[in-house]
């Protein structure tokens, strides 16, 4: 008798052992359901600018999705790292995602040396790495479980590079920031320039947040080429341009996607005019399609601004990622997601549809477009 009592008392505590560990776990993990996304975005910095856009739209995001029920049932919880636009900041931050948040899936960067820095660890780990922004040719080669829903570079700088060719300028000169982005960019538009038949004159690097870009532009005025092709992010693009028509010189400027800011406009006031640059994305807050405008709207009511393009591609990168997780009926894992964004089809998001090659790189035609009249406007006879 005193034997059976002392079986039952052994695995009656046995049983309460095992609850309070199946306990611990759960409380540690979240709830069963629940799918976590991590995000790397710069929130401070240099590139600050663009990673709180990406956190707005993120955030409407997860609200809305998380008002309708979560991602195939499961609630949603972002989980945000700040890389300050580093890469070794960026590669810390996306270690703590994978190992104390354990996330199957981390938005990001917007910055494509973070990106590129942070891709061996999520590789190695099986944890998908999906990037709104990042453009670096060097991503297409990253790893299985990174894609990027943003066209490469060499997508970007080969179109500027043939609209200067089909305009005929045989001389152009290259003004780009000393970064991955800047760089890279800038190489895309030579190679392309140069097999085209046209020549650099000069071609120099500068330093983000400069404000007195004159020498460089004093240089440029001697050679007199036929455009100034400015590879960087809006603000600096605003300084060289206002500077440049401060010394009275009306060469025409070609830039990239990032001038598309109306901080651009302000910054670089009556010079931002007729300057010309491609745009990677099918983002146009006034198109009635009614998926655009239901974003617009509740972007506008949420905080009092329109979304551009930056906004556009984050909350594209969410909805996304949601869009596969809710057609899993196992767990949310990092090779289970893979699975699903690699045999999805096309998935049609506010800023174009997506559809991702081999290589985890989106295939997105690229549009050229120019400041008319004070407003972004479509180039007119661009496709």
């Amino acid at each position: 008798m005193n034997r059976t009592r002392t079986y039952w008392l052994v695995g009656g505590v046995l049983v309460m052992v095992a609850v309070v560990i199946a306990m611990i776990v759960a409380i540690g993990q979240g709830h069963d359901d629940e799918l976590r996304i991590g995000v790397v975005f710069p929130l401070t910095g240099d590139a600050a600018s663009y990673g709180e856009k990406g956190r707005e739209a993120i955030d409407l995001a997860v609200s809305i999705v998380n008002a309708e029920g979560g991602c195939g049932g499961r609630p949603v919880r972002v989980i945000y790292e700040d890389s300050r636009a580093d890469p070794k900041t960026g590669v810390s931050a996306i270690r703590k995602l994978i190992s104390a948040d354990h996330v199957p899936i981390v938005i990001g960067d917007i910055v494509s040396a973070v990106t590129l820095a942070a891709a061996p660890i999520a590789e190695n780990n099986r944890v998908v790495l999906l990037s709104p922004t990042s453009s670096s040719p060097a991503i297409t080669n990253a790893g299985h479980y990174i894609y990027r829903i943003w066209p490469s570079d060499l997508a970007e700088g080969r179109a500027i590079a043939k609209l200067a060719l089909s305009r005929d300028y045989r001389r152009v000169s290259i003004f780009h920031m000393n970064n991955d982005y800047g760089t890279s960019i800038a190489q895309v538009f030579k190679k392309t320039f140069e097999a085209g038949g046209g020549s650099i004159p000069v071609m120099e690097a500068y330093q983000a947040e400069g404000t007195d870009y004159r020498s460089f532009l004093a240089k440029m005025k001697m050679d007199a080429p036929d455009a100034l092709y400015i590879a960087g992010y809006f603000a600096d693009t605003a300084t060289i341009v206002r500077q440049l028509r401060e010394l009275g010189l009306s060469t025409q400027v070609l830039g990239t996607t990032a001038v598309e800011d109306d901080k651009f406009l302000q910054l670089a006031g009556d010079a931002a005019e007729g300057v010309i640059y491609p745009l990677a994305t099918g983002f146009d807050p006034a198109s009635s399609d009614a998926q655009v405008q239901q974003f617009v709207k509740k972007f506008r009511s949420r905080y009092g601004h329109e979304p551009g393009w930056v906004e556009a591609q984050a909350y594209d990168a969410f909805m996304l990622i949601c869009h596969v997780a809710s057609r899993l009926d196992e767990d949310v894992t990092g090779e289970a997601l893979k699975k699903a964004l690699d045999t999805m089809g096309s998935y049609k998001g506010v800023a174009g549809v997506i559809e991702f090659d081999e290589n985890g790189d989106v295939v997105k035609p690229v549009v050229l477009k120019t400041v008319r009249n004070g407003v972004f406007s479509r180039l007119a006879g661009s496709e």
